[in-house]
């Protein structure tokens, strides 16, 4: 058995780091919309603009790791497109992180520091 081979022999191994890393992450994304879609709804900018920085400062300092040859990736464990060097799976990575992290600070922020409800006005009740 080589060592990149797994319980997971189904998959070809280029596919390994994206099946782990959404078998993990995609669970607990829908988890966080199902017990808080009201409040990520509410702060939907936040949810979308954060992670988009965050990601995309991570994956430019990944970057420039990967340029110096600080780390690199095993090929038979990834898909193989690398735009500007770095795995579509650790784009993917950074940015679902930075999701969960952000969604997760929403949903735990104190109610007194979310953005309130719109309250219902006399015409439309």
């Amino acid at each position: 058995m080589e060592p990149y081979e797994t319980a997971y022999s189904f998959l070809s191994p280029g596919y390994h780091y994206l099946f782990h890393m959404l078998a993990w992450m995609l669970p607990a994304l829908v988890l966080q919309w199902v017990v808080g879609w009201k409040t990520l709804l509410r702060h939907w900018v936040i949810v979308v603009s954060v992670p988009a920085l965050i990601g995309t400062y991570l994956i430019l300092t990944d970057m420039v790791a990967v340029a110096q040859g600080v780390w690199f990736f095993d090929d038979r464990q990834i898909l193989g497109w690398s735009p500007g060097g770095v795995p579509f799976e650790e784009w993917i990575f950074f940015y679902l992180t930075s999701l969960l992290v952000v969604q997760c600070y929403l949903l735990l922020l104190p109610q007194k520091y979310r953005k309130p409800l719109k309250a219902k006005t006399e015409a439309s009740s």
